[in-house]
């Protein structure tokens, strides 16, 4: 029981500092600043913060991780009484959108740095997003049953569909244009479609 609490206590701590790094990520990006800028800015030492995050990409990583989760927490939030999929590919093309919008200083440094950075996701990091992956599976397949598409492997249609998303983030950060969600997810939908 005790562990329990104390790994409870661990796990809150974390998420109350990645509140916090989220805003800093947000205001002055990920590329400039360092480990101690970061323990300066959460009022901590530096070797505090090392026995949190053990290195600038574990950081990354929880930060990415920290983010997913509430992206699937918001997701659910928005679409949770919506029973026409097409409407909800369409909240969760624009919440995607949004929430880049959102992060875009925190996101850009690492999305511009490494152009394949959404393909060297480690298995470790597809398996956080695995919950996304099985809503957008399951309004395909609702989708196929109104109007039936070509893929008939509903999960397959969820990566490439969330691929196809991060693409079009990648689109925006270099090109600073616009995205309309209700194209987005229409173009999708001609090339999956009978």
């Amino acid at each position: 029981m005790k562990e329990t609490i104390k790994q409870k206590i661990k796990e809150t701590k974390k998420e109350i500092l990645l509140e916090v790094i989220s805003e800093l990520f947000e205001q002055k990006g990920f590329a400039d600043l360092k480990m101690q800028d970061i323990a300066k800015h959460l009022d901590m030492s530096i070797g505090a913060l090392y026995k949190i995050f053990a290195s600038k990409e574990d950081l990354l990583l929880a930060y990415i991780e920290f983010e997913i989760k509430k992206f699937y927490s918001m997701l659910q939030e928005q679409t949770n009484n919506i029973d026409d999929p097409l409407l909800c590919l369409q909240h969760y093309v624009n919440l995607k959108f949004e929430v880049f919008k959102q992060k875009r200083r925190a996101l850009e440094d690492p999305l511009m740095g490494d152009p394949l950075f959404f393909l060297k996701m480690g298995k470790k990091e597809y398996m956080l997003i695995e919950p996304i992956l099985a809503l957008l599976a399951s309004w395909f397949e609702k989708l196929h049953a109104q109007t039936p598409l070509r893929e008939h492997d509903f999960l397959k249609l969820a990566f490439l569909f969330n691929s196809y998303t991060n693409g079009y983030v990648e689109y925006w950060i270099v090109h600073n244009k616009d995205l309309n969600p209700t194209q987005v997810v229409e173009l999708f939908l001609q090339g999956v479609g009978k």
